[in-house]
C-alpha cells in the first residue's frame, strides 16, 4: 500500500510553491475580462474607499486590451486624486494581466438623465450650496436661493460675513453655466 504516499504530497508541494508567486505571476497572466478586472479592482477598491474615491469597470475591450474605468475622486473630479488612482490601479492591473493589457483608460461616470444638462439647473447650484452648507452655516452665514435662470443668472439671499459671501461666490461661479452671481436681499 505504498504507492499513493508519495503523490498526494505533490499537488499540494506546487500550490504552496506558486502561492508566493514570485515568477509565476509572469507567467500565467489572468485572462482579460470584465470579470477578472473587476476582480482584481476588488482588492484596491478599500483604499480608494478608504480615501473617498472608488473606482468601476465601464467596458473591456478584449482586442485592444485597453480597460477603461470610471474613476470617482474624493470630490468627483479633483485631478490630482484620479490621477493617483489611477496609476496605481493601472500598476495593478499589470501585474495581474501583463502583456495582455493595453491601455487603461478613464472615462467619465454614465449620467442617467440621458446625459448632462445643457443649462442651469436649480439642482446644480443646491448641489453646491449643499456642499458649502456646513461651512457657510458654521460661519454664521444663511443662504437661500431666490431664482435660478437657466441662462445662468443666479439669485442668491445671504446674510452672515462677507468672506463667506466672496467664497460662496466664487464657488458658484465654479458651477458650470453659471455666468453671474446676483445677491438680493
Amino acid at each position: 500500500g505504498e504507492s499513493g504516499t508519495g503523490e498526494v504530497v505533490s499537488p499540494f508541494e506546487n500550490s504552496a510553491a506558486s502561492s508566493t508567486g514570485n515568477d509565476d505571476a509572469d507567467e500565467a497572466p489572468l485572462e482579460l475580462s470584465p470579470q477578472n478586472v473587476d476582480k482584481v479592482l476588488d482588492e484596491v477598491r478599500p483604499y480608494l474607499v478608504a480615501d473617498g474615491g472608488n473606482v468601476s469597470v465601464s467596458k473591456v475591450d478584449t482586442d485592444t486590451g485597453n480597460v477603461y474605468l470610471v474613476l470617482e475622486g474624493a470630490c468627483g473630479s479633483c485631478a490630482s486624486s484620479t490621477v493617483t488612482m489611477k496609476m496605481g490601479i493601472e500598476r495593478v492591473l499589470k501585474e495581474n494581466f501583463g502583456s495582455s493589457l493595453g491601455e487603461v483608460v478613464q472615462v467619465e461616470p454614465e449620467v442617467d438623465e440621458g446625459g448632462k444638462p445643457t443649462e442651469l439647473t436649480v439642482e446644480a447650484v443646491q448641489g453646491e450650496i449643499d456642499r458649502m452648507a456646513a461651512a457657510i452655516s458654521a460661519m454664521g452665514g444663511v443662504v437661500h436661493i431666490v431664482n435660478v435662470d437657466p441662462i445662468g443668472v443666479v439669485e442668491i439671499e445671504f446674510r452672515g460675513p462677507n468672506k463667506v459671501k466672496q467664497g460662496l461666490e466664487l464657488a458658484l461661479l465654479d458651477v458650470e453655466y453659471v455666468k453671474h452671481v446676483k445677491f438680493v436681499s
